[in-house]
């Protein structure tokens, strides 16, 4: 999910991991009730606990703790939130979000934060936790109907949610771009306050509802850093559960180069050379859990 065959705008060598989980998400087993049923009392049946928004891990490096219904009895009852995320090799698969005001009734593991954990993981396991996070995150900011305040309930295995009046609401994504804008031999790095001490990355932002990509590239690069730029080529996408966006990959060649930062969501940016970008001195990029490093490092290989 979060890093999965990666490849370049032309086609060609893989960049890096990051666009297809593991799991086979069985969508037409949604609402067969006779299966949902079976698979939950099933002891083989795999969960995939979250407790406040973090994911349990276990050893050192981290690796996903997925448990058995058959190790973990009452783990499903006991849920707030349950989420049928497919099969793994035919076996069911279910989110389990943990109640949060309650220490998690599991003795195995350490539930981890994803950013934490990430970049230790396998890309299966980054895969199926950030599918699990993010499905956990939705329920969290959907169990009230925008329109009456009343209560909604979870239907399709945790797939949608149904108001009083029969309407559903299904999971949704929010688009976002990821703008490497590229000079020649060099390209644009910034930061954001929030950032780690010394990281650098790719510029980013939301798609605004009526605003294709590509215009998004465009407005963000002029809004955050004083740039025009042209030729806005796709590269390659990446699911975000931070809460549930799809950052989109561009590089776009600059038209001015004079940087105005727009002293809210950046504190510095800089041009930096292909040699820099791949031995920074004095900063460093985002790391290979991100497609912004995997993008950085293309450009800057000359792939």
């Amino acid at each position: 999910m979060l890093r999965r065959a990666l490849r370049t705008w032309h086609g060609g060598p893989t960049l890096g991991p990051m666009t297809r989980g593991p799991l086979e998400r069985a969508a037409h087993l949604r609402r067969d009730d006779a299966f949902l049923a079976a698979a939950r009392a099933d002891e083989a049946t795999r969960l995939v606990p979250i407790w406040r928004g973090k994911c349990l891990v276990e050893g050192r490096p981290a690796r996903a703790l997925v448990l058995r219904v058959g190790e973990a009895p009452g783990l499903l009852e006991g849920a707030r939130e349950v989420a049928f995320l497919g099969l793994d090799a035919g076996v069911p698969v279910f989110m389990v979000e943990l109640p949060p005001e309650a220490p998690p009734p599991i003795e195995r593991g350490t539930f981890l934060d994803l950013f934490v954990a990430g970049p230790q993981l396998s890309d299966d396991d980054v895969a199926l936790l950030g599918y699990a996070r993010a499905m956990a995150a939705w329920h969290t900011s959907h169990r009230f109907d925008p329109k009456s305040g009343r209560p909604t309930r979870p239907v399709e295995a945790g797939f949608a949610r149904e108001t009083e009046d029969g309407t559903r609401e299904f999971p949704r994504t929010d688009p976002a771009v990821m703008i490497l804008v590229v000079d020649g031999e060099r390209c644009l790095l910034a930061r954001q306050p929030r950032f780690p001490p010394g990281m650098y990355s790719a510029l980013a932002g939301f798609v605004e509802p009526g605003e294709s990509l590509e215009d998004c590239v465009r407005r963000e690069t002029r809004e955050e850093v004083g740039l025009e730029v042209a030729r806005p080529r796709y590269v390659a996408s990446q699911p975000w559960p931070f809460p549930r966006s799809l950052m989109i990959g561009f590089v776009a060649d600059a038209l001015t180069t004079d940087v105005t930062l727009d002293g809210e969501e950046l504190e510095d940016a800089r041009w930096v050379s292909r040699g820099e970008a791949l031995a920074p001195q004095g900063f460093f990029v985002p790391p290979p859990f991100s497609l912004a490093h995997h993008v950085i490092r293309a450009w800057a290989e000359g792939r």
